[in-house]
């Protein structure tokens, strides 16, 4: 039934085709004297990829000290490996289109293919350099079976997916149970159709075995990788039940060879780096998940099975006094759990799990007396590049330091929390929501002020930010109107010079 359901596929009429100038790239680099000149040339015929190409090469993805103005200089300083598998994302992301006429969730498809792809290439950028690029290309594709099936066999592969979302079991799992191959064998024999390169194609074919095959290709660390990637897209896109973020990873630990530090900062850094590619490549893909609210829900749901097993062996206690006595300790000790779990682990402030319930409770708590409300939000300045230059240690100790910051500022007037990355919130109400400005701008001279050792070195930071109002409200309020409303003032902020505060104010109506 195999090889029946990939020859239907590839004699499907919406089987999607890959553009022309793809197959020109691919077609131009198989060739063993052809030149960088020759690719620029054929690139330059496709205006909108040309510009496609320049601006991902100008992003933080690849960090670049000076802006490249042309292809042949990205290919000369990237190389043409590179190119080519930025060409093939970017065809590959436009021939296949969402169709709203369909029931498949796109949205949560990119999303998880775009975390695998990031998460690849950051694992690769880490232990095989040279295969970055074919890494997020293996990561972007690794699931593109199941969207092939989805589209081109919808009575086949509907009630997989139906299984799928009733059962709660592996995907791979029930195709083979029920049509005998999974969508990771689907989307590798396709893709070899196209035409792309075979190591891609074996990468993707064992992604989902365990532990991932030996491949006889040029770069045998790919599977290895990409299996790794799409664990940890599986975490972040909450698409396991009772995920365990530890056993994720260990797991790519085992595989990849990473440090516990080098994973959890590509983990801290993974979901900016979605939402960026998502931007770049145009893509819809809903509302994302950090690492700090991962983590947050991961202590939630150990401390509630924790309980709820001690809770029940203390009931059936013979001696009902002492039962409940136990249950009274198990109490408390689930309140200091739960109060751990609010709290970011590196600044020791509220984070983001902790941040989105006080902000419902003061939203509900506000629109009902008529209360004003305020809210900061602070980014530390140029945070990537201190990182870059002084590492990951020092960066920690900077994030440390705002922490302390906004706690002394705000513990009798406010409530902040770390909002993620290098990102923080604070939340104020009644009359001290009315002296926000003040209050951000007083925060921001302390950190201004302010400065951490590296190397025996003083090192100073500052920061930018963004204060939303609503004085006296008269009407409803809605969370997201203030949090994107503070998010312009924030980036006004950045734009006009950073180390300012820019402020604006709400109105709503009665």
């Amino acid at each position: 039934m195999t090889a029946e359901i990939v020859e239907r596929m590839k004699e499907a009429e919406n089987l999607p085709s890959l553009p022309a100038v793809a197959i020109e790239v691919l077609n131009l680099t198989r060739r063993e004297d052809f030149t960088i000149e020759e690719l620029a040339e054929l690139l330059q015929n496709d205006p909108a990829m040309t510009v496609r190409l320049l601006k991902v090469v100008n992003s933080s993805l690849f960090g670049l000290t000076r802006e490249i103005t042309s292809l042949s200089q990205a290919m000369n300083l990237l190389g043409w490996r590179t190119v080519r598998v930025m060409v093939l994302s970017f065809s590959l992301v436009a021939a296949i289109d969402s169709d709203e006429s369909d029931d498949f969730d796109y949205k949560s498809y990119w999303r998880r293919s775009l975390t695998g792809a990031a998460a690849a290439r950051r694992i690769a950028a880490i232990v095989a350099p040279r295969i970055a690029e074919e890494a997020f290309v293996a990561g972007l594709l690794a699931d593109i079976g199941m969207l092939i099936s989805a589209r081109c066999e919808p009575d086949l592969y509907g009630p997989v997916l139906q299984k799928r979302d009733s059962s709660g079991l592996a995907l791979q799992d029930i195709e083979k149970e029920m049509l005998g191959v999974d969508h990771a064998q689907i989307g590798s024999e396709l893709l070899a159709y196209w035409g792309i390169p075979e190591g891609l194609c074996e990468a993707i074919a064992a992604h989902h075995a365990e532990p991932p095959c030996e491949c006889n290709q040029s770069t045998p660390d790919l599977p290895r990788l990409v299996a790794a990637a799409m664990d940890i897209a599986e975490l972040f896109c909450d698409e396991t039940v009772h995920q365990d973020v530890d056993a994720v990873k260990n797991a790519s630990k085992m595989r990849t060879g990473v440090s516990d530090e080098q994973l959890d900062a590509l983990m801290e850094a993974l979901d900016d780096n979605v939402r960026e590619t998502a931007s770049l490549l145009a893509l819809q893909i809903g509302e994302t998940r950090d690492y700090a609210s991962i983590q947050a829900e991961a202590t939630r749901r150990l401390a509630a099975l924790s309980i709820e097993a001690e809770v029940e062996r203390a009931a059936t206690d013979r001696d009902a006094r002492n039962a409940r006595q136990e249950v009274t300790r198990l109490r408390e000790e689930n309140k200091t759990i739960l109060e751990i779990a609010a709290t970011d682990i590196l600044t020791q402030i509220p984070n983001r799990a902790a941040f989105d319930q006080r902000m419902e409770e003061a939203i509900r708590r506000v629109s009902t007396n008529s209360e004003s409300i305020s809210l900061i939000l602070l980014d530390i300045d140029h945070f990537k590049e201190t990182n870059d230059t002084h590492g990951h240690l020092l960066g920690d100790e900077v994030l440390r330091l705002v922490g302390m910051i906004l706690y002394k500022a705000t513990k009798d007037i406010g409530f902040a929390a770390r909002y993620g990355g290098e990102e923080f919130a604070i939340l104020l109400s009644g009359s001290a929501a009315e002296h926000a400005v003040e209050l951000a701008d007083g925060i921001r001279r302390m950190i201004e002020s302010a400065s951490v050792s590296s190397g025996g070195q003083q090192v100073q930071t500052s920061a930018s930010l963004g204060v939303a109002s609503i004085l006296n409200p008269r009407g409803a309020i809605v969370a997201t109107d203030l949090v994107e409303e503070a998010d312009r003032c924030l980036y006004r902020a950045k734009r006009g010079g950073r180390n300012r505060v820019e402020s604006c104010h709400l109105s709503l109506a009665a």
